[in-house]
């Protein structure tokens, strides 16, 4: 059983160990893939701009005075002499008003008019973008290697290549990013750019994030780890306790059969009634003790330990009578007031045993818990489609704060109070075994009430 336990433990363990790895890994990959897009959209903009840059030196005009600084002279024109005009025109392009242009744009279509003419008078370069690209690039320590290309009509025109040339690069790789920018406006050139990136480029940057979330699955993992030993360690307890009550119970057989056997003998022998009757009522419930330990001598050997109910025709009244005239004499003491309100033809269908067992446990509580000249009443009440017995003390009452907690076995709500925990919980069990619930109300000073309820198909 125990070994069974650990192993479901253990493999549930690993499981949420394993999603958590899991999903932690998934987030990384979303992470890096948004690096690397915010990556690319970062590489196009700025070939993009420094492709214009280029095209724009490329055809204005030299100024000796200003080498780093595009010049663009335009003539002023009227509007007669625009037809006849014969000169060299800066970018002229004509535009349809009739129709929508979605992708029209003044100033791209000004960049690409300076493109067409950079390129058709061979004032376009590689090298040059290139250079831009080294000098004005801030994240070029991430790329191991690119190659260039400028083509026309997807035909190779101008190419080069950055990096080790025996560590060349299939630029069909998935690994290699590709940066594609149409030029002009007659769409015939295309300038492509690839880049084989260092090894785990972006992970330098998330240093932070992945040290937390390590940091987070370690925590886990010793969680797990300490809250698997306690488990161990409870376990291990309870399994002591149980073979340590299964023994007392097994030795306390011998003895109980003696008393048992000398009872009846004393029973024999005696000659006034009453003592006889009372000495026959001892025997009986020695009996019944004994049959009790032997039932749970058997809970402790099944390998499910759930109670096996043999459910049999009882009158409960009759049962709280023989549960009160024995409990009286116990708690002579108390000289208790009982008052029992049960129909006399009120027949429950419960296994005898066990049921007797969950009344004797909450009337004893009744006797225990009461004071002198204690008053108890017994009554039983058809509710709702629901029998409700109630059993109610003149004792110090329960604090609300206890009440959940009463249930719990070997619960005690102070190291003072009587017994060992174990009644309230086997009484409890019994009554769900029964299809039912037991409920609880109590006031401090003014005593407790503790109620059975049971579905209305157990009366007979």
């Amino acid at each position: 059983m125990k070994s069974k336990l650990f192993k479901r433990l253990g493999v549930m363990s690993i499981l949420v160990l394993a999603i958590l790895i899991g999903s932690q890994g998934l987030w990384l990959r979303q992470q890096l893939e948004q690096e690397e897009q915010a990556f690319t959209s970062k590489l196009e903009s700025t070939l993009q701009g420094m492709i214009n840059f280029h095209a724009l030196q490329g055809y204005s005009t030299p100024n000796p005075e200003k080498p780093d600084v595009a010049t663009i002279l335009m003539d002023e024109t009227a509007n007669e002499e625009t037809d006849k005009d014969t000169s060299v025109e800066l970018g002229r392009s004509e535009i349809s008003t009739k129709k929508y242009m979605p992708d029209f744009a003044l100033g791209k279509l000004i960049e690409a008019s300076f493109a067409d003419k950079s390129l058709e008078k061979e004032k376009f370069h590689l090298c040059i973008v290139d250079s831009l690209f080294q000098n004005n690039f801030p994240e070029t320590e991430m790329i191991r290697a690119y190659c260039m290309r400028l083509l026309k009509n997807d035909n190779v025109i101008d190419s080069l290549y950055h990096g080790r040339v025996e560590e060349k690069f299939h630029l069909s790789s998935p690994s290699v990013i590709q940066v594609q920018l149409p030029l002009g406006t007659e769409k015939l050139y295309v300038f492509k750019a690839y880049f084989q990136l260092e090894t785990f480029p972006f992970l330098r940057g998330m240093v932070y994030s992945i040290g937390i979330s390590a940091l987070a699955v370690i925590l886990v993992a010793v969680f797990m780890l300490r809250l698997m030993w306690a488990l161990q360690q409870q376990a291990t307890h309870l399994q002591w306790r149980e073979r340590a009550v299964s023994g007392m119970v097994h030795d306390l057989k011998s003895p109980l059969s003696y008393v048992y056997t000398l009872l009846d003998y004393l029973a024999s022998k005696e000659q006034l009634p009453a003592m006889q009757q009372q000495l026959r009522n001892a025997s009986t419930n020695v009996s019944k003790l004994t049959h009790k330990m032997e039932i749970l001598l058997t809970l402790f050997r099944a390998k499910k330990k759930k109670i096996v109910m043999e459910c049999a025709s009882c009158n409960l009244a009759q049962k709280c009578r023989d549960l009160l005239s024995e409990l009286e004499i116990i708690y002579q003491d108390k000289q208790a007031e009982c008052k029992l309100s049960i129909p006399e033809n009120l027949d429950i269908h419960v296994d005898p045993l066990y049921f007797e067992a969950a009344l004797r446990n909450l009337l004893d509580n009744a006797f225990k818990y009461s004071d002198v000249c204690a008053k108890l009443e017994i009554k039983a009440i058809r509710e709702q489609k629901q029998l409700h017995i109630c059993i109610t003390d003149s004792g110090k009452g329960i604090p609300q704060k206890e009440q959940r907690k009463i249930f719990q076995e070997f619960y005690r709500a102070d190291n003072n109070s009587k017994g060992h925990g174990i009644g309230l919980a086997f009484t409890q069990q019994i009554v769900k075994a029964h299809k039912g619930r037991i409920r609880l109300e109590s006031k401090l000073g003014k005593g407790s009430t503790f109620c059975i309820v049971l579905p209305e198909k157990v009366i007979i």
